[in-house]
């Protein structure tokens, strides 16, 4: 039967029924995980991610809204397969079936550490592990710069602790994300700004968001507070890795707790088991200082005291010589020894005359 042969059914217009459908989708699909190949992923400039989550036979659009992206704990890429959990709805501009996405993991039993093992041993083979490339720390930091949040627990531990042992060493802080999609490349690039900071250079050039002002630090911190193996996974992007490897200053580590390994942690100069660790690492105990410099001032004090002490007995012995107090009587019998062998040789200078004329 045609609408025409039914006046009294009811017109819908086109919002009312992308409307009662999306209706429908939520009620039936709430709360989904749904698996399927990543494509055409895309971070807008306003931090919100658009991707398509495929199969062999169907399709179906996902955004990720901004503030929910930092539960994502790896860069997702084409091709790979991921599951997502969210909620279906349509999109009613379009008329566009998709899913609202939550929470986005790789698929498969144990494919994240998979893909921490494999990404451990391409490094490995880089030699980005070795000890011979690792740099020394310096021994007396003025200027340390920190990488990580600016309000989390491990600033608050980091300082705290520098104030404590080695209150002249001044902290530059570049606060960053350090979880989700963006701390990654955040993280990196604060490395690499704090890097380019030259020695008399007051601010840093062409930091990407966060601006780092102070002097050109000696060496860098950089971590997070303890959390979950998600939490942490940003400091297991071959980004962060990479750019520890590069950098020119040398690097302490101090990711979650002693039991919590990172790629970070492997590649860094010097690994700290917690970002507390990580300034005992950073810098000398004043204490320790001031005792050995105690020491040093005793030590050089009885050495000046026990030289002074040699030259006062050479000078008493020389003043208590004979020489010292008779000068000219040595003198003389230079003198008179100079006249005996002047004497012989003038006639042993005769004798020879005398027997060439005979």
């Amino acid at each position: 039967m045609s609408s025409s042969d039914a006046p009294g059914d009811p017109i819908l217009s086109v919002t009312e029924l992308t409307r009662g459908l999306s209706d429908l989708v939520e009620a039936h699909y709430d709360d989904v995980w749904v698996e399927g190949e990543l494509s055409d992923f895309t971070r807008a400039a306003s931090g919100h991610c658009y991707f398509t989550l495929t199969d062999e036979d169907a399709q179906i659009r996902c955004v990720m809204w901004k503030h929910l992206t930092q539960y994502v704990y790896f860069e997702p890429e084409e091709g790979m397969q991921v599951r997502v959990n969210g909620h279906a709805s349509v999109y009613e501009r379009r008329g566009d079936l998709q899913i609202q996405a939550q929470a986005m993991r790789r698929a498969g039993k144990g494919a994240q550490q998979k893909a921490f093992e494999q990404l451990k041993q391409k490094l490995r083979d880089e030699g980005l592990f070795d000890a011979e490339r690792k740099k020394a720390l310096p021994h007396f930091p003025e200027t340390i710069g920190v990488v990580t949040s600016g309000q989390g627990a491990a600033i608050h531990d980091i300082q705290t602790g520098l104030e404590r042992r080695f209150p002249p060493a001044e902290v530059v802080l570049c606060p960053v994300k350090v979880q989700g999609l963006e701390a990654p490349q955040a993280i990196a690039d604060a490395i690499g700004a704090f890097n380019d900071i030259a020695p008399s250079d007051a601010q840093r050039p062409d930091q990407r968001e966060e601006v780092v002002s102070g002097p050109h630090p000696d060496l860098l911190i950089v971590g997070r507070g303890g959390g979950s193996t998600e939490d942490l996974w940003a400091f297991n992007e071959e980004v962060v890795a990479r750019a520890i490897a590069a950098s020119e200053l040398p690097v302490v580590s101090a990711v979650g707790h002693e039991s919590d390994v990172t790629i970070a942690d492997l590649v860094a100069d010097e690994r700290a088991a917690t970002p507390s660790t990580a300034a005992e690492i950073a810098v000398p105990d004043r204490r320790d200082v001031a005792a050995r410099v105690r020491a040093l001032h005793d030590r050089l004090r009885s050495q000046a005291t026990r030289r002074l002490q040699d030259a006062r007995q050479q000078v008493d012995a020389l003043v208590a010589s004979r020489a010292f107090h008779a000068p000219a009587r040595r003198l003389e019998q230079h003198r008179q020894h100079l006249d005996t062998l002047v004497g012989r040789l003038t006639r042993s200078g005769n004798r020879l005359v005398d027997q060439a004329r005979t």
